[in-house]
């Protein structure tokens, strides 16, 4: 379900990451205050879903996860600005961030590469399917490229997990994650991780909306919790979903191998009305 090698986790490269670029040429987003946000914020309940859109996706045995979450960014910024769903190619993100940052073999990749690759663009997953094993860099042709035509423009530095409420509040895109993988990120059964402490090897996910306590009847001691997507299959946690505490996301900033950045389509991030509605109730509510 997930690409391990000698023990460690494979997907997100956390020795490659440039972390001095990725703040050098992180954008400030203008966001909504917090008492001006929405209660909450979950793509799960959008009539969208049923489209296809966000779908839950499995990595398998490959270490894509960075490329996987990153496509996720995309797409949902692209949902936002259009109203439209798109499936973004999973291993094309994968392999284009793996050559910005001179990574070869199945060993993951960084959000910073990810950055730079997104900004020249990434095609639909129909022009470039997901493989069920590494193909290497020779996978991307010239006329991937021609149809790499989805871009992403900003990443906001996050500095806290109210922070993350605000960015996907605002309407300005989603979050992605690049952390220390460990046991702590083990979803309890009721699908919560309350608090972080890290592992050996690196994963990259995306926090994609926040719900209210009320929605699954379990207290995150601030009130709200993250909702976080996962690329292991609808197997993993709720659904390929988990509820993450404000705590354990703020236990993650502090950690020095986390990267934790608000991806969008626009320039200079602003705050803008989401063209559909996925702020009802929770369905597990």
């Amino acid at each position: 379900m997930v690409a391990l090698k000698d023990g460690t986790w494979t997907g997100y490269a956390i020795e490659s990451e440039d972390r001095e670029r990725l703040a050098v040429t992180q954008t400030n987003a203008s966001l909504l205050m917090l008492g001006e946000l929405p209660d909450r914020m979950d793509p799960r309940n959008s009539p969208l879903a049923s489209q296809g859109f966000l779908q839950v996706e499995n990595q398998g045995q490959i270490g894509s996860c960075q490329g996987q979450s990153l496509t996720d960014c995309g797409e949902f910024s692209h949902t936002f600005a259009t109203g439209e769903v798109v499936q973004l190619s999973r291993m094309y993100a994968y392999i284009a961030s793996q050559i910005e940052s001179g990574i070869t073999g199945d060993r993951g990749s960084t959000l910073e590469g990810g950055t730079r690759a997104f900004l020249k663009g990434f095609p639909l997953e129909s022009v470039a399917p997901h493989t069920s094993t590494y193909p290497g860099h020779r996978y991307i042709t010239k006329a991937m490229r021609e149809q790499a035509i989805y871009k992403l423009k900003s990443h906001t530095r996050i500095e806290s997990a109210e922070h993350i409420k605000q960015f996907i509040g605002s309407g300005v895109g989603i979050v992605q994650i690049g952390i220390a993988w460990g046991n702590s990120m083990n979803p309890d059964g009721n699908g919560c991780i309350r608090s972080f402490s890290p592992g050996g090897g690196g994963h990259a996910v995306v926090f994609c909306g926040y719900i209210p306590d009320s929605d699954i009847e379990e207290q995150s001691g601030a009130g709200w919790w993250a909702l976080l997507k996962n690329s292991w299959s609808k197997r993993w946690g709720k659904s390929g979903y988990a509820f993450v505490s404000p705590r354990a996301i703020d236990q993650m900033l502090r950690h020095r191998h986390t990267v934790m950045y608000g991806r969008s389509d626009m320039d200079s991030p602003r705050p803008r009305k989401v063209p559909f509605d996925f702020t009802k109730q929770s369905i597990l509510g």
